[in-house]
């Protein structure tokens, strides 16, 4: 694999973008990225997958009739209003194993928004919001809807109406979700706390008992060993060849980008434009993907509230060394560290969770309005400024500190279900429990700003992988790939962009400085990425050099530039942002993770 040195690097305004729409051309930056480690590549260390590469085989696909009419059920029928007939829901039959078509069919479910003038059309492009288990058709809803609603003069988000114009907006939805069909994954779970807090040995057995359960119950479903991204993957070319679509452009976020990786590792000649945003590492393994979040975290947590806090151990009174405020953070109840990691910013921040912390040790049976008086008459520091910003920061906390109880009987959601199903179906995975908690074990000691949802491994106990991955090398073969990632992202850190861009001659990367943002592309003002994202999109347009770095400082349009457009936008990338921020590995636990009967007899709805 290169070195990242060898990565090229420039301004955006290589590709035709003035120098005031946030770039850093490497020559004016004394931090650049590559020079303070940033964008290194951070866990060498990890083994690479070895592809069983003969075993892999494209399937014959035949294209098939799609049945369309409008979408009046679900959420994607709340965007008809904004979209009117151009919004469409179709289904068809798919092959639950397209190696073996004969055996039996599911259904899929797509969604399409088509051009306003088909005599301008210029392909379709096909989106994924992520996951697994994200609800792609809401996300083409809420995209196409955004787009429709930005200005042609916008100087920054006027090209994604120039977008919606040229492209047919299509989103296949996985096959295990509800609205495709859906993996049932009975279950009945014990109670567990973080692992990354509570490690007795009786906890760390209800963990294993608890990821076991989880993929006895998805195991249990004969379509289980087909909910997969090469499975889903056929399904995306089933739809594109029975739309007649010649090329398969795409834009896809988090897992999405896997999706689209897997896709044109599979069909590299189909591929016409590619967009990964917030990319996963396709040269690695699910598993060594999610365990890239711990040194990420890690380094934000020490770089964000560790420096600044040994700075000044007098103002913040959490130690004045790296291990002395680590061990703040280890220290914290359980409920509170797993609300808190990747929320950390700044040593107030983790002055709020401490005090939390402490009085919910001392009185467990503390209730969020309890918690909420403490703070009021709490002083956290005898520094006015500090004390108003870790009071803030406690009472922002409540909401995520005080969750809902999750029924623990009945099934899992399906966004749950296929987010289980699939890591464990495409590639490899540690499959003993007890290596598995060792590795627990060096991830709480070395990484303790990350949470537990990525550890929750089901795989450990799933017998996989029951998909074959394509060589790696045939993605480099696949059209034209922009890469967008953010420098502090802990859902996909940007280590995991450059190993991919590393890796291909055809891809480019934007990466935006100082930003912690998940998902990219129509959720910032920076023209640096907007605007090339849009005009890669429509006439394959790309930086001239392989890396560029956007600086994280937007210009804002004056009202005579852009009149009245922000107000419009903003409710619109709000609802974005919240799909987006639902498709994280915090899944794992929120409450809609098992919908059904919960142990107090209480029933909940999906």
């Amino acid at each position: 694999m290169a070195n990242t040195d060898t990565v090229r690097r420039d301004a955006c305004v290589a590709c035709g973008i003035p120098s005031h729409d946030g770039v850093a051309p490497m020559s004016h930056r004394s931090r650049s990225l590559i020079a303070t480690g940033t964008l290194g590549i951070a866990l060498a260390a990890l083994p690479a997958y070895a592809h069983r590469a003969d075993a892999f085989a494209v399937p014959d696909i035949q294209a098939r009739e799609i049945t369309w009419e409008r979408c009046s059920s679900g959420k994607i029928a709340l965007f008809a209003m904004a979209l009117g007939d151009r919004l469409q829901c179709g289904t068809l039959s798919a092959p639950l194993d397209h190696h073996r078509p004969d055996e039996g069919d599911i259904t899929l479910s797509v969604v399409r928004i088509s051009v306003a003038d088909v005599s301008k059309r210029r392909g379709t492009l096909f989106v994924n919001p992520g996951g697994p288990g994200g609800d792609a058709g809401e996300f083409a809803g809420v995209l196409a809807a955004f787009w429709l609603n930005a200005p042609p003069g916008d100087p920054i988000h006027g090209d994604k109406k120039r977008v919606l114009d040229a492209f047919d907006i299509v989103a296949v939805v996985p096959r295990g979700m509800s609205a495709s069909s859906r993996l049932d994954c009975p279950v009945d779970l014990p109670r567990v706390d973080s692992i990354m807090v509570n490690r007795t040995a009786i906890h760390r057995a209800k963990w294993d008992l608890y990821a076991r359960r989880i993929s006895d119950g998805c195991r249990s479903d004969p379509k289980y060993p087909y909910i997969s991204t090469e499975q889903t993957v056929y399904d995306h070319e089933l739809v594109r060849r029975s739309l007649g679509s010649p090329t398969f452009n795409y834009y896809g976020v988090s897992y999405g980008t896997w999706i689209g990786a897997w896709y044109g590792a599979t069909y590299p000649g189909k591929v016409g434009r590619m967009v990964l945003d917030s990319t996963m590492d396709f040269t690695s393994t699910f598993e060594e993907n999610h365990l890239s979040v711990g040194p990420a975290l890690q380094d934000i947590f020490d770089r964000r509230v560790a420096a600044p806090a040994i700075r000044t151990p007098s103002l913040y009174g959490l130690g004045d060394d790296e291990n002395a405020v680590r061990d703040v953070l280890r220290g914290l109840v359980p409920r509170v560290h797993e609300a808190w990691v990747r929320y950390f910013d700044a040593p107030e921040d983790l002055m709020a969770a401490k005090a939390v912390s402490d009085w919910l040790q001392a009185e467990p049976l503390l209730d969020k309005q309890g918690v909420a008086s403490r703070i009021d008459q709490w002083r956290f520091s005898e520094d006015t400024v500090v004390n108003a910003r870790a009071s803030a920061a406690a009472h922002q906390s409540l909401e995520r500190i005080f969750l809902a109880v999750n029924p623990r009987v009945g099934q899992l959601s399906s966004r749950s279900a296929v987010l289980n199903a699939i890591p464990c179906n495409d590639t490899e995975a540690t499959r003993d429990a007890g290596v598995w908690q060792d590795i627990i074990a060096r991830q709480v000691r070395d990484y303790p700003a990350r949470p537990s949802a990525g550890l929750m491994n089901s795989c450990v106990f799933a017998h996989g992988p029951n998909a074959v991955k394509p060589p790696q090398e045939r993605l480099a073969r696949a059209g034209k790939i922009l890469i967008l990632a953010a420098e502090f992202d802990t859902i996909t850190p940007v280590s995991q962009a450059l190993r991919m861009l590393n890796t291909l001659p055809n891809a480019k990367a934007l990466v935006l400085r100082d930003s912690s943002e998940h998902g990219l592309f129509a959720m910032t003002d920076h023209p640096c990425i907007e605007r090339t994202t849009a005009r890669f999109l429509l006439d394959g347009r790309t930086p001239t050099t392989q890396l560029t770095e956007c600086l994280n400082d937007p210009v804002v349009p004056s009202p005579t530039e852009s009149p009245d457009v922000s107000p419009t936008l903003s409710v619109w990338r709000k609802q974005l942002r919240d799909l987006l921020d639902g498709n994280s590995l915090e899944a794992f636990f929120a409450p809609a993770f098992v919908v059904g009967r919960s142990l107090q007899g209480e029933n909940t709805n999906e």
